[in-house]
C-alpha cells in the first residue's frame, strides 16, 4: 500500500473513529484502525463488534493494500501534524511508515487477516432515505429517557417505527419517564427498530457534522446507514418495546400552559436547593393563575419561586425529579409549552402548545 493524502483528513477521520476502537484486553485487534485502498478508494475503518465504521476520504493512491495498526496511537501522532501538511503512507509488512516533509515515522502494526471483516450489503438494496439532520433529531429528541441499566434491554434502546400514514416515530423509556418525537416522513413496509443506547450515542456523534441523506437499510439482526462518505453498521437489540401508547393518558384534569423558557430557568434554580433525590414540588393554583416551584435543603436553604401561567381545571401538589423535567424541555418545539396532570400521583404529559410533534412523559415522586 502507498498513498499520498492530507492530514486534515485522516486526522478528521481518525477523531470520529478512534473512540469505536478501544482498549480490548482480549482481542487487540480491535484496538486498531484498517487502512484500506482497495479499488482506488481510501478508506478508514474500524469495528467493535458492536458499531463498524467506514469513512471515505479523498487520497491520490499510488499502491492498492491494506494495514492495521493501533488507532489511538495513529490519532494522537497526526494530532500534532499540521492539517495542511500532505504525508505520504506505505506499508512494509505488518508496519506503516508516515513521512511528511519534515518527519519520517514508523507504527508497528497487525496482521490484516486477524481483522475483523464488516458485514457488507448493496446500498442499492430496499431502503429508507431522509435527511440526516431530521433523523438526528428524532434520536436527539429521546435517547436521554432510555434506561441506562442492560437489564433490561428493549428499554435500553432508541425504538423507531413508522407504518403507513403514520410519522416516523422516535420512542425512549427508562420506565420513569418516556419520550417519544415525530419526523413528518411516513414509509411502508419499515420494521421496527431496537438501537442500543450506547449506539445511538456513537451515531449522532459520528454523523453529527453531515449533510444531504441518510439511507437506513435493516438487515436481520442489523442496521446499515449511509451518507455521502460514511457507512455505519450497528447491531440491533432484540426483543419487543412497550407498548407505549397504552400508558399515554387520554383525558386531562388540569392544563397548564406556561412559558419554556422561564419554567426552565426557574426549575435550574430550584434545583440548587434540592435534595439528594433531586426533588422539586410543583404546586398548580388556578385561582391565582400560578404555579408555585419550592425546593429545600437542610444545609443550603429553600427557594420559592411562583411563575404565572395560563391553567385551567383542579388545583394539586406534586413533587418530581427536576432533572427528569430539564431533559425534556429542551426538545419542545414551542416558546409556550403545555403541561398536563391527571392528578398528584399521575404522570405529567409535556407537550408544545402549536406543535405536539414532541411529547414527554414524567412520573412523579412520592411526597417527602
Amino acid at each position: 500500500m502507498k498513498l499520498k493524502c492530507l492530514t486534515y483528513h485522516l486526522k478528521e477521520a481518525l477523531s470520529l473513529t478512534e473512540k469505536i476502537s478501544g482498549k480490548n484486553i482480549t482481542l487487540p485487534i480491535l484496538n486498531s484502525v484498517l487502512i484500506s485502498t482497495k479499488k482506488k478508494e481510501l478508506k478508514i475503518i474500524v469495528t467493535n463488534l458492536e458499531v463498524g465504521i467506514e469513512i471515505k476520504i479523498p487520497a491520490k493512491i499510488e499502491k492498492e493494500g491494506e494495514n492495521a495498526v493501533p488507532s489511538k496511537l495513529l490519532y494522537n501522532f497526526l494530532s500534532n501534524l499540521p492539517s495542511n501538511e500532505n504525508i505520504e503512507l506505505e506499508t512494509f509488512q505488518n508496519n506503516l511508515t508516515i513521512s511528511s516533509s519534515n518527519t519520517s515515522t514508523v507504527i508497528k502494526g497487525y496482521s490484516v487477516e486477524d481483522f475483523p471483516l464488516l458485514p457488507t450489503i448493496k446500498e442499492k438494496e430496499d431502503f429508507f432515505s431522509l435527511p440526516v439532520k431530521d433523523f438526528l433529531l428524532g434520536l436527539n429528541s429521546v435517547y436521554y429517557a432510555c434506561s441506562l441499566t442492560e437489564m433490561k434491554p428493549e428499554i435500553a434502546s432508541v425504538f423507531i417505527n413508522s407504518q403507513k400514514n403514520t410519522p416516523l416515530t422516535f420512542v425512549a423509556t427508562d420506565s420513569f419517564r418516556l419520550a417519544r418525537k415525530n419526523i413528518p416522513y411516513t414509509f411502508t413496509d419499515f420494521s421496527p427498530l431496537l438501537i442500543p443506547y450506547r449506539n445511538v450515542i456513537e451515531i449522532m456523534r459520528i454523523f453529527e457534522n453531515e449533510s444531504g441523506d441518510i439511507r437506513l437499510i435493516p438487515n436481520k439482526n442489523q442496521l446499515f446507514l449511509f451518507s455521502e462518505r460514511i457507512k455505519l453498521i450497528s447491531r440491533l437489540t432484540e426483543g419487543n418495546f412497550p407498548d407505549y401508547e397504552e400508558i399515554i393518558p387520554k383525558t386531562f384534569l388540569t392544563d397548564v400552559t406556561i412559558d419554556k423558557v422561564l419554567f426552565n430557568n426557574s426549575l435550574k434554580t430550584a434545583s440548587i436547593f434540592s435534595g439528594k433525590l433531586n426533588e422539586v414540588k410543583l404546586e398548580v393554583m388556578p385561582d391565582k393563575k400560578t404555579a408555585k416551584l419550592q425546593a429545600s435543603h437542610s444545609d443550603l436553604g429553600e427557594n420559592i419561586t411562583n411563575i404565572p401561567i395560563e391553567t385551567s381545571g383542579e388545583k394539586l401538589k406534586i413533587t418530581f425529579n427536576h432533572r427528569y423535567l430539564t431533559d425534556g424541555l429542551k426538545y419542545v418545539p414551542s416558546d409556550k409549552i403545555l403541561l398536563r396532570f391527571n392528578g398528584e400521583n399521575k404522570p405529567i404529559l409535556i407537550t408544545g402548545i402549536k406543535d405536539n410533534s414532541f411529547y414527554y412523559l414524567v412520573m412523579p415522586m412520592k411526597d417527602i
